[in-house]
This record gives C-alpha cells, sequence and structure tokens, in this order.
C-alpha cells in the first residue's frame, strides 16, 4: 500500500486484496486471488464491506476503484466455500451491504469497476452494482448461474432491468451466455 495522504483513520487490514492510492483521492482496490479467479469467499465480503465504509468515511478520498488481478476482474462467490458451507450446514452471514459490499451499499462515495477480464456470476454483479463500469478490450461478462441450478441474486437483475431493458436482461440470466465488452458497451452497461 503506498500513499503519500495522512488519512483521519488507518485503511483496513486487507487479506483478500490490495489497497493502493493512485492519486491521493483515489483508493484502488484489487482483489487478490488470482489462483482462484478473484472469487470472494464470505470473510472477503467482510473484508470489502469494512473497505468501502472506510472509503465513506474517509474525508480526503474521492473515489474507489474494484479490480482483479491476474486474468480475471472476479468470477463471483467462491463456490467451494459455499458447497463446504452447505453440507456442513455451517451458516454465516453476508454483510448488510451484500456481495462484494456493494449489492446494498447505501454508501456516499463512486465506485468504478476496472474490468480487466473474466465477470461472472457475482463478478459481472459487482461490476453491475459499481457507479461506473469501464473495461478491457478482452474483459467478458456472464450469468452463469442458470448453468449450475442457482439465481443470480447479488443485485444486479434488478439493476440490468433498467440498464438493458426486460429481454436482454432475462435472455442474460436465462442462457448464462458469455458477452464481450463491445457487446455490453452497446447495451449500456
Amino acid at each position: 500500500m503506498t500513499s503519500n495522504t495522512t488519512f483521519t483513520t488507518p485503511p483496513p487490514t486487507a487479506k483478500y486484496a490490495i489497497l493502493s492510492f493512485p492519486t491521493p483521492e483515489i483508493l484502488l482496490v484489487t482483489l487478490n486471488r488470482p489462483d482462484q479467479l478473484n472469487c470472494i469467499n464470505l470473510d472477503g465480503h467482510i473484508e470489502l464491506d469494512a473497505i468501502w465504509s472506510w472509503l465513506d468515511g474517509e474525508p480526503s478520498l474521492r473515489v474507489g476503484i474494484v479490480t482483479g488481478s491476474g486474468r480475471a476482474f472476479c468470477a463471483g462467490a467462491d463456490l467451494k466455500e459455499w458447497n463446504t458451507n452447505n453440507t456442513t450446514g455451517t451458516r454465516r452471514s453476508m454483510p448488510p451491504s451484500g456481495f462484494a459490499a456493494l449489492s446494498r451499499r447505501s454508501g456516499k462515495k463512486p465506485i468504478i469497476a476496472a474490468v480487466n477480464g473474466l465477470a461472472y456470476g457475482g463478478g459481472m454483479e459487482t461490476a453491475v452494482n459499481c457507479d461506473i463500469v469501464v473495461a478491457s478490450s478482452g474483459a467478458s461478462f456472464a450469468l452463469p448461474e442458470v448453468k449450475r441450478g442457482v439465481v443470480a441474486l447479488a443485485g444486479a437483475l434488478p439493476r440490468l432491468v433498467r440498464t438493458v431493458g426486460k429481454q436482454r436482461a432475462m435472455e442474460m440470466a436465462l442462457t448464462g451466455r458469455t458477452y464481450g465488452t463491445s457487446e455490453m458497451q452497446r447495451w449500456g452497461v
């Protein structure tokens, strides 16, 4: 973590993300589980909740940016953890702010998704739940939950309906198809 800025409170400790400050007013959060395609486990959601809450409370910061390390922006939820928790009956709660601490976030400062690779499932929902999406030409987006017998419930579906229309949102949710950056841009994402 590099910064020449003095904060009123120190940034939260991050295990699953790298925090950096490209300029004194910008918080860059890089999801850092590249071997797992930056999928987010429950502790990662809790960590992101603390990070975004800190961003909102820190007067010197104006904007947050979220991106991913390696070849993925974010491949969604940690399905291995999800399967283990379902098998063992373990119940742990998501933070009130929801998936990636963005789907029900009530923060005041904008967050930009810098999509640099795969944005699948909850990763696509993370991007859609941000205020602005900027994607590399090689980025890809998908809601593959339907192929796994689950549903995308991290807040993207109502936002997608408003952004791309009901029929396109239904196509995305019901087919699990992968979309490129140019198509998402044409659709307004």
